[in-house]
């Protein structure tokens, strides 16, 4: 398939779901989805943050986020406080009994990582996330106006190009 051909939107969409499914899979066992994993690994990287701002890294809407985050806080593993400089402002907070499950995302997501690099050497895995890094950074460009669609990815980024 031509690089330039319209289909590559199909294969990059695959790729997310088909790796979406299996770390679905991996972490049915330990009672979380996708969904909530996405949740608490913003927290992971950032504590803290307004639900809103939850709700907009993860591109859903605020009712989404919402519930993601009782069934959350329903297994302990974060809480909610109204933002003191704002009542109507709810932060969400790591708790300490996300440590164990934080721990499992991380195994579950190189397993799917392991899966997803089958039959290709180190410097071939390394030299594709190189690259795919690279075309989220252009999409990213292209689309300057909306720099809303920063997230967790970005900081973590920023993290390994200085690591000070």
């Amino acid at each position: 398939m031509d690089f330039k051909d319209h289909r590559a939107g199909f294969v990059f969409t695959d790729i997310a779901r088909f790796r979406a499914r299996l770390f679905d899979r991996l972490l049915a066992p330990h009672g979380l989805t996708t969904s909530q994993a996405w949740v608490l690994a913003q927290l992971f990287v950032e504590d803290n943050l307004p639900q809103t701002e939850i709700a907009r890294r993860m591109d859903v809407g605020t009712v989404t986020i919402g519930g993601l985050i009782e069934r959350l806080e329903a297994r302990g593993f974060v809480e909610r406080r109204v933002d003191k400089d704002d009542r109507r402002v709810k932060r969400v907070l790591l708790k300490e009994a996300a440590k164990p499950i934080g721990r499992i995302m991380t195994e579950c997501g190189k397993q799917v990582n392991a899966a997803t690099f089958v039959g290709f050497g180190e410097e071939a895995a390394q030299n594709m996330m190189d690259n795919l890094i690279d075309v989220r950074r252009n999409l990213l460009a292209a689309l300057e106006d909306d720099q809303e669609l920063k997230n967790a990815t970005d900081i973590l980024l920023a993290q390994e190009a200085d690591p000070t």
